[in-house]
């Protein structure tokens, strides 16, 4: 194996299965943010109110990507 194509596949300290570890950890956090965002989607006028939430603020949220915080 050449040098140059060792050097684009180095992972430095991080082993593969730490990598693994944060990608999962990453799509967990992008599936929450889907579920929480429907979640949000469906709570009613009142709801809303009663946690300090407007209208508005549904909307900005729920037209974020996922991947967006």
């Amino acid at each position: 194996m050449s040098m140059a194509l060792r050097s684009t596949h180095h992972v430095g300290h991080d082993s593969l299965a730490t990598i693994v570890s944060h990608l999962l950890d990453t799509v967990a956090e992008w599936h929450q943010r889907a579920v929480s965002r429907r979640e949000l989607a469906q709570l009613d006028d009142r709801m809303l109110h009663d946690i300090g939430v407007t209208s508005a603020d549904v909307e900005r949220e729920i037209g974020k990507p996922f991947w967006r915080s």
